[in-house]
């Protein structure tokens, strides 16, 4: 029986109703950089009946409803039939992202405790090597031609349920565990997500609804989980050709041939994607040294986004700058040590808000190179305006790159396209008013409460911040889930249940406010927040001011303690001066010092009344640690350790020069 909340039930509909639209075109080795691959083109029908047949594979070694398993799969072919497969036979797929090391992945299986574990052979040699979840697995099968070592192999399943014809799809509850989902870790621990079938058919619909996404349009995935919505949105997908756990690693004139090539319409992927295929709109990289920087600008006071804003107001930074992950030779530049920053603002309300996506391209587009593309989806941290400004021009007129707002534990809670950011909200977030992530999605409701690392049991509005305070979002919805598998403490802290409704609402571990307009202004991690006896200070009020200082890639704002007194300390990411130079060798000469760069920063800290206080700057000898799913989210744990060892045990800001 078609159960619709049942993501395989998508999958069958469209064989039905569509049976000869393409489901994914894979490319047949590299994909050529300057003209057509050749791709493998599986239909919706094929897609179905392989997933069919391993369906029945699945069953017969006794995987089945509510089993447990990891999923080891690189995006191929092969991984969406064999997720759809285990969803078929109600199995709960765990999926973990590869990139967080070997070291990690043994944690998260061992929470998991899967009892069936898929994978290619390289995964099966580390699981065997290393012992993940030894205690726990009793089925393991090979992606490949042989068994190798494992139980069974793909193959061998595919051939058992060959002739077996449609594998029914189990009736699903809405709180029936569909999936485990690990979190990227970027903030600590990584947490295994509980999905349900409810919260997937939400998704679909959420994802409807805002995007306006059509059945026959065309998909380039570079983030393979969003690729298994194709089906329930019609859509076809077209897998890139590049790593899928380096994403700031992707070929951008790869990705265009693939665009142009099946005349992609919509691309769903991180910052670092977004950054990569902007700078085909500026094939030279830029220097810092033709524009010129004033002094000192005016000192700002930070007047009300047209409601109160108590405390001094946020600011931006290094969570989705841009410049993420591109392996940066060290820089010429030794590291220096430097000299001190505050913040506050937030609050409640659900706006609701559709995006109208483009009409279908007529073709040309003007200059535009992917003049195709309706829409641009990048999510897992904010893309920073110097990004989204230099991608827009490879779009056609009035094409947009939306952000949307949300966390593996509630996804998607809030949206904002390119237009906005560019034409109002940037300017202010250099003011240091925090990251504007956009107004609440249909069916969505977001509140700030005022800040607490405490669990909360109930939900009472006298948790509420007052009005223009920054403090933590919460949020309620259809796509909020309700715990973390096997993780008790962690489901306390994060979740918060309504007495009165029975809902849970889910603490998005996320601090700012809101404004006038109904729009959330992020201004940073709550566990990033640096907590001085000035005030406390919020990562995403304060870097983008020290960002727009054209001696500098990016900063990084994090906390050092000394005699029990927490300081603010600015890290610092050079541009790539080598390559810099590489093109242009005049500028050799020209190489600012540490000494000139800090005094850059020291001029750019006197912009507004929170960045005044910083006067500790570290210049990092590499690029930024940053997560691994995105390669987007800075790692400031890792920074603050870092400056920590750089400073050294005697270190005050009043006993530096």
């Amino acid at each position: 029986m078609l159960s619709p909340l049942n993501v395989a039930s998508h999958l069958e509909r469209m064989a039905a109703q569509h049976p000869t639209q393409v489901a994914i075109h894979a490319p047949l080795g590299r994909v050529n950089a300057d003209g057509p691959t050749e791709h493998r083109a599986i239909t919706f029908l094929e897609l179905n009946a392989n997933s069919d047949a391993i369906a029945h594979g699945l069953a017969s070694i006794g995987i089945a409803r509510g089993t447990r398993t990891a999923l080891m799969v690189p995006p191929t072919p092969d991984f969406f039939a064999l997720t759809f497969a285990l969803f078929k036979v109600g199995a709960v797929p765990i999926l973990i992202d590869p990139g967080m090391g070997v070291k990690n992945l043994g944690k998260c299986l061992a929470e998991a405790e899967p009892e069936a574990f898929i994978g290619i052979a390289k995964a099966h040699v580390a699981r065997r090597v290393l012992g993940w979840a030894r205690k726990t697995l009793r089925t393991t099968v090979n992606v490949g031609q042989w068994r190798f070592y494992c139980h069974t192999s793909l193959e061998r399943l595919r051939t058992l349920g060959h002739a077996r014809g449609a594998h029914s799809i189990p009736e699903s509850e809405a709180t029936e565990p569909a999936a485990i989902l690990f979190t990227s870790g970027s903030t600590g621990v990584a947490k295994g997500v509980v999905y349900t079938h409810g919260i997937f058919a939400a998704q679909v619909e959420l994802l409807k609804a805002t995007y306006g996404i059509e059945p026959g349009e065309i998909d380039l995935c570079t983030f393979p989980l969003f690729a298994l919505f194709g089906p329930a949105l019609g859509m076809t997908c077209v897998i890139p050709d590049m790593n899928a756990s380096r994403p700031a690693q992707i070929n951008p004139h790869k990705a265009a041939a693939q665009i142009k090539q099946f005349g992609v319409t919509n691309l769903f992927g991180s910052p670092a994607v977004i950054r990569r295929l902007g700078e085909m709109a500026e094939p030279n990289p830029p220097t810092p040294f033709p524009r010129k920087e004033g002094g000192t600008e005016p000192k700002t006071t930070d007047a009300p986004l047209q409601a109160p804003v108590l405390s001094p107001s946020p600011f931006r930074g290094g969570v989705g700058e841009g410049l993420e992950t591109q392996p940066t030779p060290p820089s010429p530049l030794p590291e220096g040590k430097g000299e001190q920053v505050l913040g506050a603002s937030g609050r409640t309300a659900s706006v609701n808000e559709r995006v109208v996506p483009a009409p279908f391209p007529s073709g040309g587009g003007g200059s535009a190179r992917l003049s195709s593309l309706r829409r641009v989806i990048s999510a897992g941290a904010p893309a920073s305006a110097t990004s989204l400004e230099r991608f827009v021009r490879l779009l056609g007129s009035g094409v947009e790159v939306f952000t949307p707002y949300g966390a593996t534990e509630a996804l998607p809670v809030a949206n904002i396209g390119s237009r906005e950011i560019l034409g109002e909200t940037r300017s202010l977030t250099e003011q240091g008013r925090g990251v504007c992530v956009g107004r609440p999605v249909v069916g969505v409701d977001v509140y700030v409460i005022r800040i607490s690392d405490e669990p909360i049991a109930e939900w009472s509005d006298s948790l509420l911040a007052a009005p223009g305070e920054v403090g933590e979002f919460v949020v309620r919805g259809p796509i909020v889930t309700r715990q973390y598998y096997n993780r008790p403490d962690a489901t306390k802290l994060a979740k918060i249940r309504d007495p009165k409704t029975g809902d849970v609402l889910h603490r998005m571990g996320d601090v700012g406010y809101l404004d006038a307009h109904g729009r959330l202004w992020f201004c940073g991690r709550k566990s990033h927040r640096v907590v001085t006896p000035h005030g406390t200070l919020f990562t995403d009020m304060v870097e983008p001011v020290f960002n727009r200082c054209n001696l500098v890639a990016r900063t990084a704002l994090v906390g050092v303690t000394r005699s029990g007194v927490t300081y603010p300390v600015l890290c610092v990411e050079l541009p790539n001066y080598r390559a810099l130079t590489d093109h242009y060798p005049a500028l050799r000469e020209q190489l600012p010092t540490p000494e000139a760069i800090k005094t850059k920063l020291r001029q750019r800290a006197g912009a507004t009344v929170h960045t005044e206080r910083v006067t500790t700057y570290l210049l990092h000898p590499g690029t930024f640690p940053v997560d691994v799913r995105h390669n987007s989210k800075i790692f400031r744990e890792k920074l603050a350790v870092w400056a920590d060892k750089q400073l050294g045990p005697k270190w005050t800001p009043e006993a530096q020069a």
